[in-house]
């Protein structure tokens, strides 16, 4: 990361907390990196500590490659430079990229979405309000990084801090007003959101994910709590009173999770707004509710306040989605008819029960669930679309939390008519190993079943919802032909796992692979027969 001009190291890293000793007077820094492959002459390397390597061991390498200075968290010996040792290398590393690029924070408004499922299409309903109200948002999150005619891919849901802060810098020179980014639990536990001022923060929901990097939920839900218990509060960042506003947080009450969050806020004396379909304590809520393959409409009550809504958007979930929306904006005092002009314009978002156009009667949607409760979502609102049968193609990513394979397997099967359990992203792992994880969730289904009726059928396929019939076509092109060429017009094809995604990693291979396309193709080789 490149700027013009210099600033003295001793000066970039005055009054950071955690700071061992100062160094640097009089050395100059022209710009901050971690990764020692692209240092330039006189940047500041990091030296992160990295889950699986230490940054410190590539600090001769970077300064080899002309760096002037190095940041570590231990002292560093023999390198012929300066080194600042820091308690906390990437809360400083972000607070220093965020002086260094002059703080493009402090003149954005910024609306951080955390949560296991719905921050990417909460993010795509805030940007069509904000752009209602006139507002020129930026979007930072899983599928890609954007503003305007512009878009960077998204190589995670939260860059690291100081890509982060550039890309700040960047769309605020160009005109941007808010930035309305997802933020993970990998990236609130790694710091990457450090140095900046974010004051407006959504909670969707807490569910299974992540717990190959968690130890266990309450490890995920400690994670995600930091953006409303430390960043939120400023404690990340050099924020003073005036850089307003005033903290605000929307929390999914119906969710345990969001309840506990809201205790949190309470006992911080930090504002929020409690949204939710069921809870009692909802500020922002929904009746008269009419969800269809159309699209919701509905009426929301915020205090005073009623308007109704009407989205393209389709289920529950989405309904939710939009709630979550409505709460952070409503609170930053956007109007009802803006929020209800701006829901209406979002159409879709990519990867989110899209759906594949075609003429053969039957409808095929493509959809990002990959944990169970986003499967569990997506199956649930297309068998209530669907007018007959329900056929879904899912798989579990390799090398990620093992325990939700057998979980989803009998989410699909319980919910569906006919599931094809195939490959989605099996990364290093045997993608027959994966599929066998998955089938043993299916199996003990089948059995109890068996069990409960009194007979033993092994090697029968059973017909009708509860568990549907299945089949195992480990080749996902295959899989996604297979679901549609065995679907009959009124049926409902869901092909879940990869949504917007337009690769698949097998091994150490990344190959393009988009479900969209592939199922586009499965829908023309139907209609010439």
């Amino acid at each position: 990361m490149k700027m013009e001009g210099k600033v003295r190291l001793d000066v970039l890293l005055e009054g950071l907390p955690g700071i061992k000793n100062q160094v640097g007077s009089e050395i100059l820094v022209g710009g901050i990196c971690r990764d020692s492959r692209r240092v330039e002459k006189d940047d500041l390397f990091v030296a992160v500590p990295g889950t699986k390597v230490d940054g410190s061991e590539f600090a001769a390498v970077a300064v080899r490659a002309g760096a002037a200075a190095v940041l570590a968290s231990r002292p560093l010996e023999g390198l012929g430079v300066p080194v600042a040792v820091a308690e906390d290398v990437r809360l400083v590393m972000g607070m220093a990229a965020a002086r260094m690029y002059g703080r493009p924070d402090l003149k954005l408004d910024i609306i951080g979405v955390t949560g296991t499922n719905g921050k990417t299409t909460v993010t795509y309903l805030i940007e069509s309000i904000l752009k209602s109200a006139g507002k020129k948002p930026a979007v930072i999150g899983t599928i890609e990084y954007r503003f305007g005619n512009k878009a960077w891919p998204a190589d995670n849901t939260t860059p690291e801090s100081m890509d982060l802060i550039k890309i700040m810098e960047e769309v605020q020179r160009e005109g941007a007003t808010h930035v309305v980014m997802e933020i993970s639990s990998h990236a609130l536990d790694q710091k990457r959101v450090a140095g900046m001022k974010i004051r407006s923060a959504v909670f969707t929901n807490l569910s299974r994910d992540h717990l190959d990097y968690h130890a266990d939920m309450d490890e995920y839900f400690e994670a995600k709590k930091k953006l409303f218990t430390e960043v939120i509060l400023g404690k990340w960042a050099e924020v003073s009173e005036k850089d307003g506003p005033e903290p605000l947080a929307a929390l999914n009450l119906d969710d345990p999770r969001g309840t506990a969050l809201a205790l949190e806020m309470e006992k911080n004396a930090t504002g929020y707004l409690g949204y939710g379909l069921t809870s009692a304590w909802a500020k922002v809520k929904a009746k008269n509710v009419d969800i269809s393959s159309g699209g919701i409409k509905a009426r929301i009550e915020s205090g005073d306040a009623e308007f109704n809504i009407e989205s393209r958007l389709v289920g529950e979930h989405n309904l939710e989605n939009i709630l979550a929306a409505v709460s952070i904006l409503i609170g930053r005092g956007i109007s009802p008819e803006t929020i209800r002009m701006g829901v209406r314009e979002l159409k879709k978002v990519p990867g989110r029960l899209e759906p594949v156009e075609n003429s053969s009667g039957v409808t095929v949607l493509v959809d990002y669930a990959h944990t169970p409760d986003a499967l569990s979502h997506a199956v649930e609102t297309c068998r209530g679309l669907a007018r007959k049968r329900l056929i879904t193609v899912f798989g579990c990513g390799g090398d990620r939390d093992p325990g939700k394979r057998p979980e989803m397997g009998k989410i699909a099967v319980c919910g569906s008519n006919l599931t094809v359990v195939t490959s989605d992203n099996p990364r290093t792992e045997d993608p027959d190993k994966i599929i066998e994880d998955v089938m043993a969730g299916i199996r003990e289904l089948a059995e109890k079943k068996d069990k409960d009726q009194g007979a033993v059928r092994r090697g029968k396929r059973e017909d009708g919802p509860t568990p549907g019939e299945r089949l195992v076509e480990p080749d996902r092109r295959k899989a996604i032909r297979a679901a549609i060429q065995a679907a009959e017009p009124g049926d409902i094809v869901l092909i879940a796992g990869k949504g917007h995604e337009d690769y698949q990693i097998i091994g150490g291979e990344k190959t393009h692979f988009d479900d969209r396309e592939e199922a586009r193709l499965a829908l023309m080789e139907k209609e010439r027969k």
